[in-house]
């Protein structure tokens, strides 16, 4: 029996279904404490259509541009042991080439699929069947399919408003057991539009599994179009329940809680797989046979050319163009280099403040025993507009990867800034006159710096770090468009060194993370994040004049607002000088001038942007706020359904700063992006009364 049309009683008839298979989606979620199972992976790319932009794909989803048409696959014998804790270990491989550990991955992350979680693939995309589903999707039975006693209904579920965190597709729910024979979802994730099937298991004790599963991946970027689909059958050969009970708030009079743990322990355990050609063992394997057309693609051989051998095909304009243009990554064993390009256009970004900035990285990456690590960085940043350079290299022994146990030392410039006592003199100076800011040139000092530092995790989400910075800053002498007086002058001929210990302290409760190996990553948590640094000059040491303290406080968290569709950012600090017994520059740690983007996730917002940069150092205190609201649904939404494909997501800027020099500096913005750039616009009020305007696009890839 099928409906061809949606009615208003076909609407209310899937809402009482999903309202069951809501229900019970809870139960069916954790029911299942451990299970292994074999699983053949059939996989194929085919590169339908490319430019020469295609060389910079890779950095978008996994792609080989000198392999137009691959197909291979591949036999893992796997493990599911708790939540988010998959092993896979692949056993053969075959096909006309060996898939990269991208393309591995790629494939994985869709395998581990929980399709009654309410959420899936790290929270990229929400499930209807979660919880609050009704609030984001509209269901309507679309069939009621009859089989001997029982019957099958097929729902169509649509999101009510379209963003790439919603799917689309067909539910097809048992009736009394309320649970899914089967889902077609259809979606975009990141790049690519996908399309997921998967058949639930028909044996006892298998009916909430996976069976068979059919992924369809289709990506168009910078004129590129790349299919990738892939094909997954599952032979369960161990599996274990849990007993299912209703969720308690409390247990034994106390509050359970969700362990911080979130480690997606899908890693490949094999490190090189075998490669096997026998028919009779991949026949065994499969459920499906081969078709004709993938036994011709089969036929074609991808081979690399021998170590010693020249292979002067790659010997062209655009290998070099290549090399110049993209990142690079080699591997030695234990040790990893990876460098930016020396012309590549995703180190690039503008705002119309600094103009355009241009950076260059080199990583290199030496891994011991344990997953300790030896990290090597030195970067290069250029500012156009201001003519400037700026550097540093960056060296950090993580020691102690399970505790975040690392030592750092940095050598680096920093932006010309100026003393208080030039502040105070020239204020004195010209009290009664009309210069400002702008009639005199007060990047006087050039500053550079060394920075040796140690943090560790004392606990789960509490981190100290201890440390000691000597800075030195030499006038730069610039000419003031007009003679500020004699008095001026000799200010700016001595140069200044400062011997600054300093510790810090960073906590947050209830921190989730996840582990890599041995290595600790914080991820997220439901509360804020206080931090609290005190640092304090101390003069004789290494030429050291300064002899002052400097203390700040900051305190931040991100807030999802009803799902991880819409969120809240936010920033609170302030600080101070205290004791100021010699002359000083306020260079504060949480308000000051960015050269180049990097704050929160998107590299825009947390900072001002419209605010001329001599008054981050023009006052002894501060206190500031910044908040960014994120949604998918602002102005796209409202304009144009369509452009919700390529925007990720749109934000909403508020900043707001208060010193003794500057009151009342309020900063207000919008900006959208996706995961290959970001945009914004900023505008500045002074009091209310409107300042300048700002801008700024930054990419995302690194």
């Amino acid at each position: 029996m099928s409906f061809p049309y949606a009615t208003a009683e076909s609407r209310y008839q899937a809402d009482s279904i999903m309202q069951y298979v809501i229900e019970h989606s809870i139960e069916y979620a954790n029911a299942i404490s451990r299970y292994k199972a074999g699983i053949y992976i059939k996989g194929r790319t085919e590169i339908l259509k490319n430019n020469f932009l295609i060389q910079y794909a890779n950095h978008l989803f996994p792609v080989e541009r000198k392999k137009p048409d691959v197909i291979f696959e591949m036999f893992s014998e796997s493990e599911y042991e708790a939540p988010n804790l998959y092993k896979h270990d692949f056993k053969a491989v075959n096909g006309n080439t060996i898939p990269s550990r991208s393309k591995q991955q790629e494939l994985i992350s869709f395998l581990n699929l929980n399709v009654y979680a309410p959420t899936i693939y790290d929270e990229a995309i929400i499930t209807p069947v979660g919880r609050k589903a009704f609030r984001y999707y509209e269901f309507n039975l679309e069939e009621i399919i009859e089989e001997d006693d029982s019957r099958v209904f097929r729902i169509r579920f649509l999101p009510k408003q379209w963003s790439q965190k919603l799917t689309s597709g067909d539910l097809y729910i048992r009736d009394n057991e309320w649970r899914i024979e089967k889902i077609e979802m259809n979606g975009r994730n990141d790049f690519a539009e996908f399309n997921l099937v998967v058949n639930f298991g028909h044996k006892y004790g298998q009916l909430i599994l996976p069976n068979t599963s059919d992924l369809s991946l289709r990506y168009k970027v910078l004129g590129n179009v790349v299919v990738s689909t892939y094909h997954s059958s599952f032979h369960y050969t161990e599996l274990e329940w849990v007993k299912l009970e209703k969720l308690k708030e409390k247990k034994n009079g106390k509050r359970e809680w969700k362990a911080l743990d979130l480690s997606n322990y899908y890693t490949i355990l094999s490190d090189s797989i075998p490669f096997v050609r026998e028919d009779d063992y991949w026949e065994n394997k499969r459920d499906i046979p081969l078709t004709d057309e993938e036994k011709g693609v089969y036929a074609i051989n991808y081979i690399k050319p021998k170590a010693n051998e020249k292979d002067t095909t790659d010997v062209n304009h655009m290998k070099v163009a290549e090399q110049l243009m993209s990142d690079a990554t080699f591997d030695f064993y234990s040790t990893r280099v990876r460098y930016s390009g020396l012309l590549n256009p995703f180190q690039l970004s503008y705002s119309s403040r600094n103009g355009v900035t241009y950076k260059q990285r080199l990583r290199i990456t030496k891994t011991f025993k344990n997953d300790r690590q030896l990290v090597i960085r030195p970067e290069v940043g250029i500012v156009f507009k201001r003519k400037e350079l700026f550097y540093k290299l960056r060296s950090q022994w993580h020691y102690k990867p399970e505790k975040m146990g690392s030592l750092e030392f940095v050598i680096a410039n920093d932006n010309q800034t100026y003393s208080s006592q030039m502040m105070r003199d020239i204020n004195d100076h010209l009290k009664d006159s009309l210069f400002n800011f702008n009639d005199l040139n007060l990047n006087y000092y050039r500053h550079y710096y060394v920075d040796l530092k140690n943090t560790i995790e004392l606990s789960n989400g509490f981190l100290f770090e201890a440390g000691v910075g000597h800075h030195k800053r030499v006038p730069v002498k610039a000419k003031p468009a007009k003679d500020p007086g004699e008095d001026v002058e000799e200010i700016i001929n001595e140069t200044y060194y400062d011997f600054i210990p300093r510790i810090s302290f960073t906590y947050t409760p209830r921190q989730f993370y996840r582990m890599n190996g041995k290595r600790k990553e914080y991820v997220y948590s439901y509360y804020p994040t206080i931090s609290l640094t005190f640092a304090r000059g101390i003069p004789g040491v290494m030429k050291s004049t300064g002899d002052y303290g400097r203390l700040e406080m900051d305190v931040h968290q991100s807030l999802k607002i009803g799902s991880s569709l819409k969120r809240i950012n936010y920033h609170v600090s302030g600080g101070l000088y205290t004791k100021q017994k010699s002359t000083y520059f306020a260079e504060f740690e949480y308000f000051a001038r960015r050269n180049f983007p990097e704050s929160w996730e998107e590299r825009i917002g947390g900072v001002f942007h419209t605010l001329q940069r001599e008054w981050f150092n023009a006052s002894d205190k501060y206190v500031q706020s910044h908040i960014m609201y994120e949604s998918p649904f602002i102005l796209f939404n409202l304009f144009d359904k369509r452009a919700t494909k390529h925007v990720l997501s749109e934000r909403l800027y508020l900043g707001h700063v208060c010193t003794p020099a500057l009151n009342n500096y309020t900063e207000v913005g919008y900006g959208f992006g996706n995961s290959i750039f970001n945009v914004a616009i900023f505008a500045g009020f002074h009091k209310h009364e409107y300042n300048r305007v700002g801008f700024r696009f930054t990419f995302e890839i690194e």
